[in-house]
């Protein structure tokens, strides 16, 4: 099976751009190889030609405007994706020599949502606001992965809500205003509120376990279980044996999985090291969930492409190769093509449309 198309719960989209200040990410400790050229592969990694499209433009991808960088990978979603949510981040957190201030990076962050929203205006990408905005193809869905360290307030929350995110995640592997160590903060429950009461999305991917326990609690509490995604990741038992034990609890636990279905959550599978050793393993992960009741249908993926150093990368590497998982899946797990097809793509579009109203 060839998938015609797929949809994505959590991919970096402006990274390569948004962070061209770090050069080719040479100020990286030890997850990154200065002479990968990994801005180069992470723009690989969503189908982009890189010597197509330098030819095209008449210059080097390194010199390309926001506008030019815009359009190339939205000509690329358009051709390979339904549906996919677009990471909005802190671009300084990354490591490196610059530690601006508060309302520098809130600033920043707040002009890379208007990047996305350049994309939607002018590169025929459909900006999703509400459920009814779906289209059949071409949706893009904003998500806030790195910048919950940024929101002090209520009043923050709303102007992001304001811009058109739509799914928040309250941690990026470390303390927030939102939650710490122990868990969700007083700011933290009240923002989760908001969020629930406006049939917004709490996303638990990068929360410690704490965090994605009181979030689950709460969402139990308010019958809100289906405005809750991991959107990109694994269960502790999928991770690469090379990276057992250095992930911390960023990975669900198998008990966090089963109530994530039974609640009506969504969870997207990453495709890469350190989630999965190789696709084999991805489509291992696939054909367990499937046996519980529900989980077929609880299921998508995040592929995280943008965000992915060339050397995590397994036999997925860009949208096109997941004919790969899909042969698996039917040869090897006996699933049919429309299983395969709402893990691969309907699912996605079909749990945010529904959640988000």
């Amino acid at each position: 099976m060839k998938p015609e198309k797929i949809s994505s719960l959590h991919d970096d989209l402006l990274v390569p751009k948004a962070t061209e200040h770090l050069g080719e990410y040479s100020t990286y400790p030890d997850r990154f190889n200065p002479e990968d050229k990994s801005v180069l592969t992470r723009l690989e990694q969503f189908g982009v030609d890189i010597p197509t499209a330098e030819e095209k433009f008449g210059k080097k991808i390194s010199e390309f405007s926001w506008e030019e960088y815009s359009k190339l990978v939205a000509e690329s979603v358009r051709g390979k994706y339904d549906v996919i949510v677009g990471s909005v981040f802190d671009s300084y957190m990354f490591p490196n020599p610059e530690n601006p201030d508060r309302d520098t990076r809130w600033n920043k962050m707040i002009n890379l949502i208007g990047q996305y929203k350049e994309m939607g205006e002018s590169c025929g990408i459909n900006l999703i606001k509400r459920g009814r905005d779906f289209k059949s193809q071409d949706n893009l869905v904003l998500g806030l992965e790195a910048g919950a360290h940024l929101i002090q307030s209520i009043e923050d929350l709303k102007i992001l809500i304001d811009l058109g995110v739509k799914i928040f995640g309250f941690q990026y592997n470390k303390p927030t205003p939102l939650a710490d160590t122990n868990g969700l903060t007083e700011l933290g429950i009240s923002v989760a509120r908001h969020i629930f009461d406006n049939n917004l999305i709490i996303d638990l991917a990068h929360s410690n376990f704490n965090t994605r326990r009181d979030i689950m609690r709460l969402a139990r509490d308010l019958n809100k279980g289906n405005l809750i995604s991991y959107t990109h990741g694994s269960v502790k038992e999928d991770i690469d044996e090379a990276w057992r034990g250095k992930m911390g609890d960023r990975a669900l636990t198998s008990e966090e999985m089963t109530e994530l279905i039974s609640m009506g959550g969504i969870i997207g599978l990453g495709v890469t090291k350190p989630f999965f050793s190789s696709t084999r393993k991805v489509a291992e992960r696939i054909d367990a969930t499937a046996q519980i009741t529900g989980g077929i249908n609880s299921l998508a993926i995040g592929t995280d492409f943008g965000g992915i150093p060339p050397e995590f990368l397994n036999e997925i590497r860009n949208p096109d190769d997941f004919s790969k998982l899909a042969d698996i899946l039917s040869t090897e797990f006996n699933l049919n093509d429309e299983q395969i097809k709402k893990v691969l793509r309907t699912n996605a579009r079909e749990w945010i449309e529904k959640a988000i109203e």
